[in-house]
């Protein structure tokens, strides 16, 4: 029998699904509304671009501050930052006022909270459970997010927009609210952070909160344990690429659907619960995979596959074929999210967790962007439907990239991850690694497992 995740966990697991209803219920309500106002495939790529420039410009910035200060206070704080833009929005929809650029500054509002939710999130799991449950842990919760934001809320988007197109957006900001007050209620030991780097023990103007050349030395530190563990050098270029090429598609997705595949606005959301089931799936299998084969060769596998079902989509005809490439994309992303998110936890020192985790984002952010802009100009010269196909290679080629890099992976749990680092500075000193609670009596034992 397992040991049980506890009682703080499932806290935070609340907190973060019930976000994500909120959020699926936007993700798919702001591009049909855009939709609503134009047609122009250039315009509504943008919607991408402004979502995509916070985590590029502020990510590694928002991890050092996750590093310093109580995770559970960050991320609670954030979550009430979103809920006001949002409930603005709702009202400015509500009186019909609804402008392209009131749409834009949504988009890139909320991802400013949203990569801190995010970069406190990783670190805060890793201080929650111990290595040998990363895994189960960071499975259920991506699963849970992914059935809260497409199983229920793209479906309850569409349903609530017939009635008013504010109220997914109202929705959205008492899910902010809901999930503030359950992250709240994690103990202050689980939100406690672990011992800073020996960099940032250093006195002076280096320390932290000792000026921009403290914040420059924190920043280097996220960058140099990324850069000199090779596994994770991989997840993020991998990820970078991966993000490119996907998202030139994924931009387009509501003009593929309703152009291409002539989906209603139903369908389009459908698309979405489809994935999330397919991530179901992909995410509890996920731990028995990395456990038989190894993050290396799950990454391989997974992309190949993401890269597959994607060419697949690109040469659907209609809802049913659609819905069924999306499905296999859902289950191979969330394989391929598991493996790579709990290696990240399990081999970077606890108090480089925000950092490590925000400064890889901001290269997928980075990608991201590349990938909108290159898409509205694609869209102008190309079809949808072969961007699509394109994007899909590419991923292969991306599986194929992370198998010869990754061929080398020494433990198919990566738990010796942290030993397999190139010779280079060590932005930690010795004894600066985070501990984590080894013994189920460590963990809260009120457990709902």
């Amino acid at each position: 029998m397992t040991a049980p995740l506890g009682k703080q966990y499932w806290l935070l697991w609340s907190s973060s699904s019930l976000a994500a209803l909120g959020d699926g219920m936007r993700l798919v309500a702001l591009p049909l509304l855009a939709y609503s106002v134009t047609d122009d495939p250039a315009h509504i790529t943008l919607i991408m671009v402004f979502a995509s420039l916070p985590g590029l410009l502020v990510g590694p910035l928002a991890g050092v501050l996750v590093d310093r200060l109580d995770r559970r206070r960050v991320i609670a704080a954030a979550n009430v930052l979103r809920a006001v833009p949002v409930l603005v929005f709702a009202a400015f929809v509500q009186a019909g006022e609804v402008r392209l650029p009131l749409i834009y500054a949504l988009a890139l509002l909320l991802p400013v909270f949203e990569v801190l939710v995010d970069s406190a999130a990783q670190p805060l799991m890793s201080e929650l459970l111990p290595e040998p449950l990363l895994e189960k842990g960071n499975s259920r919760i991506f699963i849970a997010r992914m059935l809260a934001q497409d199983v229920l809320g793209s479906p309850v988007a569409g349903t609530l927009m017939a009635v008013s197109a504010s109220l997914p957006f109202l929705v959205n900001g008492a899910t902010f609210l809901g999930a503030t007050v359950l992250i709240l209620m994690l103990g202050a030991r689980s939100a406690a952070r672990g011992p800073l780097s020996a960099a940032a023990k250093a006195p002076g103007p280096d320390a932290p909160g000792g000026g921009v050349a403290g914040v420059w030395r924190n920043l280097k530190e996220g960058m140099e344990a990324i850069w000199h563990t090779p596994m994770l050098r991989t997840i993020a270029l991998t990820a970078a690429v991966l993000n490119f090429v996907l998202l030139v598609g994924s931009s387009l997705m509501v003009v593929y659907a309703k152009e291409d595949l002539r989906l209603t606005d139903t369908q389009f959301a459908l698309l979405f619960s489809a994935a999330a089931v397919g991530s179901a799936l992909g995410g509890w299998a996920a731990p028995f995979i990395v456990a038989r084969l190894g993050t290396g060769p799950t990454m391989t596998v997974a992309l190949l596959a993401i890269g597959a079902s994607r060419a697949g989509f690109g040469l659907a005809h209609g809802f049913w074929s659609a819905l069924t490439a999306f499905f296999a994309i859902g289950t191979a992303w969330f394989v391929f999210g598991v493996a790579v998110t709990s290696y990240m936890q399990r081999a970077t020192p606890n108090n480089l967790v925000g950092r490590v985790y925000a400064t890889s984002q901001a290269v997928s952010y980075g990608a991201a962007v590349l990938a909108a802009l290159t898409a509205g100009a694609l869209a102008r010269v190309t079809s949808v439907r072969s961007i699509m196909l394109i994007g899909g290679l590419a991923a292969m080629v991306c599986g194929l990239a992370a198998w010869r890099t990754n061929s080398s992976e020494p433990d198919p749990h990566g738990r010796d991850a942290a030993e397999d680092r190139d010779t280079g500075p060590d932005p930690v000193g010795p004894g600066d690694r985070a501990e984590r609670p080894e013994r189920e009596d460590d963990l809260n034992t009120q457990a709902i497992d």
